[in-house]
């Protein structure tokens, strides 16, 4: 170091005698990291210097390559480019940084820098590095300030690697450029993080107040204290703002809810929003919910209250109240016009009895119980309407509705259960499995001697078939119903014959 503090001296005194800025220059400590300054000052000052004070030029060069090495130490790569003519030499700091070494040279830097593009440059930015290495936009650029930069990723041993491009003009050189290539692999990818953790911190806080906004009530609650911060939001800044704090949150809770829920939902709210039964399902990773109606201006409003834990945070639960008033509601006629729907879909509009879609729903069913052997005992009672073609054919179809509306009455009279099926234009079914089930002999008795009734008056008669279902050699509602039609049949014949 003695050779460069030797130099330094001379290059100090030289600038005294002859440009103030030139020494504030050299005193400056960012020198000693500025290409840029690098440049200038020897440009200016040190190769007059070696021509003119010292008779051993070759001693004073390597003092000279020695202080650019040391000034640049953060460029691993230069080129000295003549723009004109395109030729170049590379130089890359050796290992302990104390001297350049000549790297490569060659006739025509622009075209080389394309070639190499490809082996030496990632990939994604090659096009970018070649059309920003463009002679003319360089050049261009260098008339609106001392240098032209910009950052892209080279392949460091096949790793992509940050580095940054500086091109300078030498003072007093209207020909030359020094490119210079530096690694902020760290640096930049430090900023990219910082950018990163940046737009996700403004982005989880944009959705935190997006989410925000659909609640008129959120809770944090430190669960092993019991301390909470309620907070809402301010609608006019669109930002939350603290409500009230306290302690005792699930005690005050259960007792606010006997004031504010309405009666009939406090059992259920109680028991869910209970401090163990809430943490501990928590604490298996659910969002706890609970719906129920808070009294609001005097009239109950449907809300949900939400309960959760977040990961980051194992001390605090927050929970969540948002109106949902308007939602259940539509929910609720929603649900009122599918139901009817669903209902029109199974009647049958003649007799406003069910539909034989409802009655395949209802084998559908039983079907599944019999294969899950689920079931164990129901009837099937078959109907038939007696005369019902020669009423149509002699007096009319109305005159045959009529008397369809007369046979169903008939059977309600007798069977007081509502799953009537019309399955057929003049054929009724019924399942029996409930308390009708273990009278159900008494029932087929009971309807028989309505027939008779009903035959001597001139009167509505239905044949029926009763057929109970057997677990150990039925499969399907099919087999009892085709048992219990068979014998409908037999009764018809019989009937008539009386």
């Amino acid at each position: 170091m003695g050779d460069v503090s030797f130099f330094l001296d001379k290059l100090i005194q030289k600038a005294k005698t002859t440009d103030d800025s030139l020494l504030s220059k050299i005193m400056d400590e960012s020198f000693y990291n500025s290409l840029c300054d690098v440049c200038d000052v020897i440009g200016d000052l040190g190769f007059e210097f070696i021509e003119s004070q010292d008779e051993d030029f070759n001693y004073k060069k390597d003092i000279i390559l020695r202080i650019s090495s040391a000034l640049i130490k953060n460029y691993f790569t230069l080129y000295y480019v003549n723009f004109v003519t395109g030729e170049y030499v590379g130089y890359s700091s050796s290992d302990d940084y104390n001297s350049l070494k000549i790297e490569e040279s060659g006739s025509d830097f622009f075209n080389d820098i394309k070639k190499n593009a490809k082996t030496a440059i990632y990939k994604d930015d090659i096009d970018f590095v070649i059309n920003s290495l463009d002679k003319d936009r360089i050049l261009n650029g260098l008339k609106h300030g001392n240098s032209y930069t910009f950052d892209y990723r080279l392949l460091l041993n096949d790793i992509p690697t940050y580095v940054t491009l500086k091109a300078f003009k030498l003072s007093g050189n209207d020909d030359s450029l020094i490119i210079g290539v530096s690694n902020i692999d760290e640096q930049k990818k430090r900023e990219l993080e910082y950018k990163k953790a940046m737009k996700a911190n403004i982005t989880y806080s944009n959705i935190a107040l997006a989410l925000a906004t659909s609640y008129f009530a959120i809770y944090y609650v430190d669960i092993n204290t019991s301390i909470f911060i309620e907070y809402s939001l301010d609608n006019q800044y669109q930002v939350l703002k603290e409500i009230r704090h306290g302690d005792r949150f699930f005690e005050r809770t259960l007792q606010e809810a006997k004031a504010v829920i309405v009666p009939e939902d406090q059992e259920r709210f109680l028991g869910i929003v209970n401090k163990e039964n809430l943490i501990n399902e928590i604490s298996k990773g659910n969002i706890v919910k609970v719906t129920y109606r808070l009294i609001i201006d005097g009239k109950p409003e449907f809300v949900e209250l939400s309960a959760m834990k977040l990961s980051s945070d194992a001390s605090h639960i927050i929970l969540a109240v948002t109106s949902i008033d308007s939602w259940k509601k539509k929910e609720d006629e929603y649900n009122k016009k599918l139901n009817q729907e669903k209902l029109l879909a199974r009647t049958d509009a003649l007799t406003n009895t069910l539909n034989k879609f409802a009655y395949k729903e209802i084998e559908k069913k039983i079907n599944k119980e019999i294969k899950n052997d689920s079931i164990d005992e129901f009837s099937v009672f078959v109907f038939d309407i007696n005369n019902l073609k020669t009423i149509n054919d002699t007096l009319g179809h109305a005159t045959g509705d009529k008397y369809i509306k007369s046979a169903k009455r008939l059977i309600k009279k007798i069977f007081k259960q509502d799953d009537l099926y019309r399955i057929g234009g003049d054929e009724f079914a019924l399942i029996l499995n409930n308390s009708d089930y273990y009278i159900r002999d008494f029932l087929y008795e009971k309807i028989n001697l309505e027939n008779q009734k009903n035959k001597s008056l001139n009167k509505v008669t239905v044949a029926v078939g009763m057929a109970d279902y057997n677990k150990d050699t039925d499969s399907s509602l099919a087999d009892v119903f085709k048992r219990a039609d068979d014998r409908m049949y037999e009764y018809k014949k019989e009937f008539k014959c009386q």
